[in-house]
């Protein structure tokens, strides 16, 4: 094993032990000396001593850090002799003693420790940061911060390099010693049965090894697909139950579970049966991780397949009113002519009866000869059509929707009657949902005559009372209950990523309690600590907003709006200002000529080196690098939508097994995420990118989705009759900032809202640090409001028919009556209500 784990590549090295580049200004800033340095500076004689101290307290000042001579930059070293008028200064006379003279007299002004006494205090949080995740280079950087946020002095890359070492491997040799320790004989061996073949024979592509069966799930909607995933989930299940007791007494974070399953998801069989000393420790933590997400994909699963279900029957049920109107308007006419008709003979009839120019006889005989008539036949017939228009439920608000629920049911059964009988979806203990479905689990799916029905609504089970088979309707109005609570968080998936409890994601409340101001500083949330302020700040801006707001409707002085005919508003979108010294449109780039992908990757990379951030998986006994070429196009087949076989193909000197094992190992997410910001972080340095920027002290960030059609079965792709027609297409969310810098992407369905995935946008990159923030409709929701609010960020959403949203305001609030300018009148916010649950928002 190396001596330190491979942290950082030698530039970064380089940059860490290397001060800071100074521009004039803050060269003038940093090295003006405090008043107790000026006194301690007169004691100074020879000129390297006087020199060296001034550029120390300037970089202790920067960095938190001490170098030595041979480190200092020639612009501050000439800046600090003219300055401070040293004259010539031998600069390599300041040694190690007198360094570290000046070290202990500016630590102890500064009050910050020294490395060596707080060594013992780092050494204990980096192991813990190690137990929490597995990418070394993460727990680096955090030890880093986590020493400037406890105003410690900041060490060499060698010895904070050998910290983290050496606690990834305390961690690990602990997690290997109570493994050995709770791990039974016979858990020990399912989890070596992983390693064999179905029939106990050597493995091939036609008969894999029963841990590479588990690695593959389904992602699509055919029922073929959906019961292979539950089988697999069966066998993750019977696993899981033995081996997730020894996890917890592990106490494994999620984040080690989680690089621990990737890696054997990336890794050949063999190469996890090598790693003699971990491969328990790694199937454990895969079994872990897939059934997890085993279980979220099911869940997705149902929820798609309830909706979809959902969605045809209310199509076909309109499609059958259109019908049935078709037919009864037809019926309906048939009934009147024939009513009009008859009336009419009747008439003739009463005519006849009261007529006295005929005899009794000749009545009598007027009246057989009608009676004998077709169109009394046919009158006759017209009683069965009116009981037809009586039965064909015209009163109905839903119609035939139950029965053609009841008719699809055995459909929507064959992809979701095995995810109901094995997932263990949990809820409140006196929910009846709740209970019906433990019922339906312990049997199997057999439902009985009288199934449990207080979960139902009045109409579903006066529908259930009328079916021609109840066992069907149930089950599938079962299954829509079942996708509405799991929305709803009424009913949860304990051992799960994105479904379990919501209180199971948040810090537990003595953790909170214990550590709360510390989290509070960490965060940079400490201007919510209590509510009270926050909220009358609040309050006073929103009273000035709805104030200048109403004075401006009133003066006829906002642009952005112009009475209708009805007196209600229009608002308008102003047009931008014309610049009047707006510079002269030219071209940035030559005008003939084509420019190659792989030159501009390549020209970008020597500026930023972000084929550097795509570091190998595993943080020791990595493999000799690949070439640059290979990560471009890595880069390409996936940015270009060519795919690895194809571009192996069109490139030179690129194996398509090279191109393939770099990808697998080497383009992991949070990698790819670390190259993008680099790439932004260098267009953010480029003079170009200023002449986007309209205000200099402003981030003005911008959130939208862009609709892409899918041609391939996958869960993830959803129906959009606005996007996609017929067809199934997702949504790739892209965040910009004003210098069009694209700092945020991430896809989902085309069937979820924007909002659930603003914030996570905002907050999930460490470059561009967002002012005020802009989407359109679908970005738009009351919470993103509140939660921008405590980033002090500025939400400002172009929001669709604004006038008939909701506004709100505090209770006490001189707002004017929004009717008489066509709003909705505002709701009163529950103060006491926020202030009561403070701690939990936090």
């Amino acid at each position: 094993m190396a001596r330190h784990l491979p942290l950082l590549d030698a530039t970064q090295r380089r940059a860490f032990d290397q001060p800071p580049t100074f521009n004039r200004p803050q060269r003038q800033l940093l090295f003006a000396l405090p008043d107790w340095a000026t006194q301690f500076l007169a004691t100074l004689l020879a000129p390297h001593s006087r020199g060296g101290f001034v550029l120390q307290v300037g970089y202790f000042k920067a960095t938190g850090r001490f170098f030595p001579a041979d480190r200092f930059l020639a612009a501050d070293c000439a800046y600090v002799q003219q300055r401070y008028h040293l004259g010539e200064v031998e600069w390599a006379r300041y040694d190690k003693a007198t360094r570290f003279h000046h070290r202990e007299h500016i630590l102890q002004q500064f009050g910050v420790l020294s490395f060596e006494q707080a060594e013992a205090a780092v050494r204990q949080q980096v192991t813990h940061f190690a137990r929490q995740q597995m990418n070394p280079v993460a727990v680096f950087h955090s030890a880093a911060d986590y020493i400037r946020t406890h105003r410690w002095e900041v060490p060499t890359y060698a010895a904070l390099a050998g910290l983290v070492t050496g606690a990834f491997r305390t961690v690990e040799q602990q997690l290997t010693t109570q493994l050995a320790h709770h791990l039974t004989p016979a858990v020990r061996q399912q989890l070596d049965a992983l390693f064999t073949t179905s029939e106990e024979a050597p493995a091939h592509s036609h008969r894999p090894y029963r841990l590479t069966t588990l690695k593959r799930s389904l992602e699509l909607m055919r029922p073929s697909a959906i019961r292979a995933n539950v089988q697999d989930y069966a066998v993750l299940q019977t696993l899981f139950t033995q081996v997730y007791p020894v996890v917890q007494a592990l106490d494994l974070s999620e984040e080690v579970v989680r690089y621990y399953a990737r890696y054997v998801e990336r890794a050949q069989v063999f190469q996890v049966q090598q790693q003699a000393d971990k491969k328990y420790l790694m199937v454990l933590c895969f079994v872990v991780y897939q059934f997890y997400q085993l279980g979220d994909l099911l869940t997705e699963t149902l929820l798609q397949a309830v909706q979809t279900h959902r969605n045809a029957a209310q199509r076909e049920t309109q499609e059958r009113v259109y019908r049935q109107q078709q037919d009864t308007a037809g019926q309906l006419r048939q009934v009147l002519e024939g009513v009009v008709s008859h009336g009419a003979a009747l008439a003739q009839l009463e005519a006849v009866a009261l007529s006295f120019a005929r005899t009794n006889e000749e009545k009598v005989e007027a009246l057989l000869t009608w009676l004998q008539a077709p169109a009394v036949a046919a009158f006759a017939q017209l009683g069965q059509t009116a009981q037809q228009l009586r039965k064909g439920g015209g009163g109905s608000s839903t119609g035939p929707y139950y029965q053609i629920i009841e008719e699809r049911s055995r459909t929507l059964q064959r992809r979701l009657g095995e995810i109901l009988r094995r997932v263990a979806y949990e809820g409140a203990a006196d929910s009846p949902l709740a209970q019906a479905l433990t019922q339906y689990r312990a049997r199997d799916g057999q439902v009985g005559s009288q199934p449990p029905t207080g979960f139902l609504k009045a109409a579903e089970r006066a529908a259930l009372a009328q079916a021609e088979s109840p066992v069907s309707l149930y089950k599938a109005l079962l299954a829509g209950h079942v996708a509405d609570h799991l929305k709803a968080g009424k009913l949860n998936l304990a051992h799960s990523l994105r479904y379990r409890p919501f209180d199971t994601y948040l810090l537990d409340a003595t953790t909170w309690e214990r550590q709360r101001e510390e989290l509070l500083v960490q965060t940079g949330l400490t201007h919510l600590r209590e509510p009270g302020p926050w909220l009358a700040e609040l309050q006073a801006k929103l009273a000035t907003a709805f104030a200048r707001t109403c004075e401006r409707l009133d003066a006829g002085t906002n642009p952005g709006v112009r009475p209708r005919a009805n007196g209600r508003p229009r608002f308008l979108t102003p047009a931008r200002p014309v610049e009047e010294e707006a510079p002269t449109p030219r071209l940035l780039f030559p005008e003939p000529g084509l420019i190659s992908l792989h030159e501009v990757l390549h020209t970008v990379n020597q500026q930023c080196h972000f084929t550097d951030c795509l570091t190998h998986w595993s943080p020791r006994n990595r493999p000799p690098r690949p070439a640059e070429r290979v990560f471009f196009a890595g880069v390409m087949a996936y940015g270009c939508n060519l795919g690895l076989t194809r571009m192996a193909h069109a490139t030179k000197h690129v194996a398509q097994s090279t191109l393939e094992n770099t990808v697998n190992w080497y383009f992991s997410l949070d990698n790819l995420r670390r190259a993008n910001d680099a790439v932004v972080a260098l267009t953010g340095k480029l003079p170009v990118s200023r002449l986007f920027k309209r205000h200099p002290e402003v981030v003005h960030t911008s959130s939208d989705g862009q609709k892409y059609y899918v041609a391939v079965d996958s869960i993830h792709a959803t129906h959009s009759y606005k996007y996609f027609g017929q067809e199934k297409g997702i949504v790739s969310y892209g965040f910009l900032d004003d210098r069009h810098r694209l700092f945020y992407s991430t896809t989902f369905s085309s069937s979820e809202r924007e909002a659930s995935y603003l914030v996570d946008g905002l907050l999930h990159n460490d470059v561009v640090e967002s002012t005020i923030h802009s989407t359109d409709t679908h970005g738009f929701t009351e919470v993103n409001f509140a939660l921008t609010a405590f980033l002090t960020i500025e939400f400002a959403p172009r929001i669709q028919s604004f006038q008939d949203q909701q506004l709100y305001a505090f209770a006490g609030m001189d707002v004017p009556d929004l009717t008489a300018y066509g709003l909705t009148p505002v709701k009163y916010i529950d103060r006491a209500l926020i202030e009561a649950q403070w701690d939990t928002l936090l």
